[in-house]
């Protein structure tokens, strides 16, 4: 089969992220001029964890309006959305999150210091709809605990953090509720 050892190797959850990018690109490339064996390539990726795992700090209420919360549909249907792509630096952010990844629902508390977190899951694969907006199908935990915590990050609906961040600036409390 063709492309079969580089699938292989892309399986293996040895490839760094920015990698895995990069051979998705000129996969996507070859299939846009005919080479349908390159989809395979592109499934494969949509499916593998790259070798660095990341935290994804997602808001999950359009305009920061809690009666149009979106966590409860997500975790029904086990997905993630982001629909503000006239945000370029959060649909970029969006855009990078892969399999493997933690996405933690979150909303603002006290602004500039605290954020309430509702729920966490594991991005399990990245899918495109009829329209080719990506969504990612999840994991969501039973996780139904709510805690209050630092607030990281910008102001923005997608924050995301690698694992040293997180291990400085969360308390023990968050670990806690991630076993939970």
């Amino acid at each position: 089969m063709k492309n079969e050892e580089l699938i292989a190797k892309i399986k293996s959850g040895h490839m760094k992220r920015s990698d895995l990018a990069k051979i998705r690109f000129n996969a996507q490339k070859k299939l846009a001029s005919g080479d349908i064996f390159a989809a395979q390539v592109v499934q494969a990726i949509d499916e593998a964890c790259p070798l660095e795992m990341e935290y994804v700090f997602m808001g999950f209420c359009p305009g920061a309006d809690f009666k149009k919360r979106q966590d409860i549909h997500w975790k029904n249907e086990g997905i993630c959305e982001f629909l503000y792509y006239e945000s370029k630096p959060q649909a970029n952010r969006f855009n990078k999150v892969a399999p493997g990844d933690l996405i933690i629902l979150k909303k603002r508390q006290i602004f500039g210091k605290t954020m309430a977190l509702y729920g966490h899951g594991r991005v399990k694969a990245i899918c495109f709809n009829d329209d080719n907006i990506k969504y990612l199908k999840m994991d969501w935990s039973k996780q139904d605990q709510i805690i209050e915590v630092p607030l990281l990050g910008a102001n923005s609906t997608i924050d995301v953090k690698s694992s040293s961040d997180i291990a400085k600036h969360m308390p023990d409390e968050f670990f806690e509720w991630l076993k939970g």
